[in-house]
């Protein structure tokens, strides 16, 4: 069948007792589409130039399941920095080709002045490389701005990536270390970043610091970590040594936004939640938020550690 986000015609469909599809597609990846949102991609002029960004989006941040809400959310979603593409796409190469194995890009039959997102591209252009999921995973817009990150900025600037005579790839040793320095630094914290008051203590409790354990990783929530600097400058240590930040915007605080924001600019993944009927900016309205209520913190649980897992997979830390 053809991938309804990017029209990669090896994918394949499975049903669901519900009204969904699971896809599994070589350029997106697995996910699960509602009948309503699969609905509006089969519409050829239903977001014409955002293929690319729904694609992208769907890779990073994994939703559960993919409505029309998360359509609007993705092609309304702002490109990551440079260096956080280039860090996404270091670890997803490291996952499919460990250090000591290389790849190739390969090339893709299309005309190249057309973007992956032509209607003449999707439905002529079936020769894919085993290294397509490159394009997703860096939100990339096209084969050649994939090929760009790989020599001009993994390769050539950043030195995580070595490459031979044949234009075969793979991590180099500054990749790995680089790697390892991340892993060694922030790999086991989880930094919460949320309203310090009792009417969210529940959510602490029974939500964010047992999904963040399960999920394999140390929990830390500033106002409970013994300190003697400067509360701010203690907030701003914690999340430089965090692996991930899990941000609750309940109750609009500033303070919420200033961390979050903080961290998506060191290139950190920041896990959005906030209680249903609270008030979102404007600003992470894009982003897939996961909305709970105090009735069901054990479904927000899930969800959060879930979240998680397929941003980041499981953690150092054992659960016991």
């Amino acid at each position: 069948m053809i991938c309804p986000i990017c029209s990669n015609a090896d994918a394949t469909k499975k049903p669901t007792n519900r009204d969904a599809s699971i896809i599994d597609c070589p350029q997106c990846g697995n996910f699960t589409i509602s009948g309503s949102a699969n609905a509006m991609l089969n519409i050829p002029t239903n977001f014409p130039t955002e293929r690319w960004k729904i694609s992208a989006w769907v890779n990073e941040f994994k939703p559960e399941l993919i409505t029309p809400r998360e359509l609007e959310t993705a092609v309304n979603s702002t490109r990551p920095s440079l260096h956080h593409r280039a860090d996404l796409m270091l670890r997803w190469i490291t996952t499919h080709y460990p250090p000591g194995t290389s790849f190739k890009t390969g090339m893709l039959m299309h005309r190249k002045d057309r973007p992956v997102s032509d209607p003449e591209y999707i439905y002529n252009a079936h020769i894919f490389t085993e290294a397509t999921n490159l394009i997703p995973a860096g939100w990339n817009q096209t084969f050649e701005e994939m090929q760009f990150m790989i020599t001009a900025v993994l390769c050539d600037e950043m030195k995580l990536l070595s490459e031979d005579n044949l234009l075969n790839y793979q991590v180099s040793a500054k990749g790995i270390l680089y790697l390892e320095g991340r892993r060694e630094s922030v790999s086991s914290i989880g930094f919460c970043a949320m309203w310090f008051d009792n009417e969210v203590l529940p959510l602490w409790l029974n939500v964010i610091e047992p999904a963040i354990r399960l999920a394999g990783y140390e929990p830390v929530k500033i106002d409970l970590k013994p300190h003697n600097e400067k509360i701010d400058d203690e907030i701003m240590a914690s999340i430089r040594a965090s692996r991930f930040v899990v941000a609750d915007f309940t109750n609009n605080r500033g303070g919420v936004y200033y961390e979050a924001g903080f961290a998506h600019g060191l290139g950190l993944p920041v896990v959005f939640m906030c209680r249903e009927g609270d008030a979102l900016h404007f600003d992470i309205r894009q982003y897939n938020c996961i909305f709970w209520t105090p009735e069901k913190l054990e479904e927000a649980q899930s969800q959060l550690k879930n979240r998680i897992l397929a941003t980041l997979g499981q953690g150092p830390k054992l659960v016991q």
